[in-house]
């Protein structure tokens, strides 16, 4: 037991210095971050055609046109591609019947990116953005979304914001600043909408139909494979439905994590790069050898006598694992000056044993069909998937 005192001083040292490391890189990073004013608009904006892909959206798809039509923008157009069994279509038409430049599109049960494709096809804009159906837009921000790209930026995406604020929710947030302000690493967030020049996508031959999980990271991946800039327009905030609660995040990994894995398995090679296989897998693989190696140690508990030290070996591995994913709140709040974040360092530690779990569950439950992957919905809405 000696041992497992030093290693537990060691690991609680070791916990202690990812904290600091954080505190001191969000430190670094408030201090360097550059104060851009925003660029005076140009006395021609380049047209914008939005693309809204919504599929069983019956439920939201008003809320986010109705968001839309607060656009002061002078020159863009609306194409929202809508389907699916609850009537989505039909609202859609009837949401948009008094909005000028706008076009509605049914959609064939084939995916996102084949709805995204089907916009493409029928938009004649400069720039496009694409803006997920449940999101509502928040003043300002096409415009602020537009001028992420006055510069060498190809592409930009939005700062998405939760409808409901709650622990859970906001841990989003902690991760996002975490990411993008404070590390600098920058891809494409569907759920905070996207801007892309014209040219690029159709030098990339639009959005590749094949690829069902993940759009969002594929084209940020395509983009990249390309040399192209990525922005982050901090200013173009859009509110959108996220987790809020333990059980609907629960439920949104279980999804993500079945469409995620389903997706690694049929691979076809060549659609995308190999490395991101290879992360999948390897995460997934740490949580099947966190389970094993826990089961391992319930079986000595009940067959030895050396079976406490096992189990408590393996529960200080799975502690030093997860309070180690609280360095988040350390870094965010030493990045914005706001001791506030620290109250949710209890809340990464939670939700990655959630994520876990949820790996280990999805593995064993594959669902077969992952044509249209759903995300986070309340309960109470009966047309949600």
């Amino acid at each position: 037991m000696s041992y497992l005192g030093f290693a537990a001083g060691v690991v609680g040292l070791h916990v202690a210095l990812s904290w600091g490391l954080a505190w001191r890189d969000g430190r670094a990073a408030a201090r360097h971050q550059e104060v851009k004013p925003l660029p005076a608009r140009p006395p021609q904006l380049p047209p914008v055609s939005v693309l809204v892909p919504a599929w069983r959206e019956r439920t939201t798809i008003g809320r986010c046109i109705a968001s839309l039509n607060q656009i002061a923008y002078p020159a863009w157009e609306l194409i929202v591609i809508a389907g699916g069994p609850d009537g989505t279509f039909a609202a859609a038409v009837e949401a948009c019947a008094a909005r000028p430049n706008s076009l509605v599109l049914l959609q064939e049960p084939r995916g996102k990116n084949a709805a995204l494709n089907a916009g493409l096809a029928a938009a004649s804009g400069e720039l496009i953005v694409i803006l997920d159906a449940d999101s509502q837009v928040q003043e300002g921000w096409l415009e602020a979304l537009v001028a992420a790209l006055d510069g060498p930026a190809g592409a930009a995406f939005g700062r998405p914001s939760p409808l409901r604020w709650t622990p859970v929710s906001v841990h989003e947030e902690l991760e996002h600043i975490a990411t993008w302000q404070v590390q600098g690493t920058l891809i494409l967030q569907g759920s905070g909408s996207i801007v892309v020049r014209r040219e690029l996508l159709v030098a990339l031959g639009g959005f590749p139909e094949e690829v069902r999980v993940g759009v969002d990271w594929d084209l940020s991946a395509r983009l990249a494979q390309r040399g192209v800039k990525l922005a982050y327009a901090r200013e173009a905030i859009v509110a959108t439905e996220r987790p809020a609660t333990l059980g609907e995040y629960w439920r949104n990994e279980l999804r993500w994590r079945r469409a995620h894995l389903s997706w690694l398995l049929r691979r076809r090679e060549g659609k995308r790069p190999l490395r991101a296989t290879l992360i999948g897998l390897y995460l997934y693989g740490l949580a099947w050898i966190g389970l094993l190696t826990g089961l391992l140690a319930l079986a000595l508990l009940a067959s030895g006598p050396t079976a406490l030290a096992v189990a408590s070996w393996w529960g200080l591995l799975a502690g030093w694992v997860l309070l180690r994913s609280s360095s988040l709140a350390f870094a965010v709040a030493a990045y914005t000056g706001q001791l506030a974040w620290l109250r949710l360092a209890w809340v990464s530690p939670l939700l990655l044993s959630l994520t876990c779990t949820a790996i280990i569950i999805a593995s064993l439950s594959l669902s077969a069909d992952q044509t249209h992957f759903k995300g986070p919905r309340r309960r109470e809405e009966p047309h949600a998937s």
